[in-house]
């Protein structure tokens, strides 16, 4: 999605509720149960990149032995500070792109470094997107920058992990979303 000249994104109040339907496949189980799951679905599926949106999903495929390729991290976990010693050391490993992106909205910094961290990732590197602000939105952005195949994880409010299979027909589904859902602001 082009964000034209707009530097700030904010989702209309009418499509919050419409973001609560899960995108992709929704595991509602314990979180090491829909790790594994998800694990299973990746050694199928075999996808180009791997990208998780979240800190809780993030760890919970981390510490089941699935290493994303990309990593798009906030530090906070149902709005609440979140520390992770899982994901500091992540972050140790991974180049890491900071961001700011404010709950509720899509900033084209945030955007730009989601595009970047998927490009790096395509030619072998690890990448995590910190956002300052909320990163849940940024799984839109993901799914239209990921190549065919990959495979999207994040979470909802209330518990489940969504896998998303990337393809041109989801991608451009997703823009046509973030087109209507989504009004500038600066």
């Amino acid at each position: 999605m082009s964000m034209g000249t707009a530097k700030l994104l904010r989702l209309k109040e009418a499509y919050r509720e419409v973001l609560r339907v899960p995108l992709g496949l929704s595991l509602y189980r314990e979180p090491r149960v829909s790790a594994r799951l998800l694990m299973e679905i990746t050694s199928l599926i075999k996808p180009p990149l791997v990208i998780t949106v979240g800190d809780f999903v993030t760890e919970n495929l981390v510490r089941e032995g699935l290493e994303p390729n990309v990593v798009i991290v906030d530090f906070r976990t149902m709005r609440e500070g979140y520390s992770s010693g899982l994901l500091e050391t992540l972050a140790r490993r991974y180049n890491v792109l900071r961001c700011v992106n404010p709950p509720g909205t899509l900033t084209a910094e945030a955007v730009n470094s989601v595009s970047l961290a998927v490009k790096e990732s395509m030619i072998g590197s690890r990448v995590m997107v910190v956002a300052e602000g909320e990163e849940d939105l940024l799984a839109l952005p993901a799914i239209v920058a990921a190549p065919p195949r990959s495979l999207v994880i994040y979470g909802l409010w209330l518990g489940a992990s969504v896998a998303v299979v990337c393809h041109p027909l989801i991608r451009r589904s997703v823009e046509q979303f973030m087109e209507k859902a989504f009004e500038p602001l600066g």
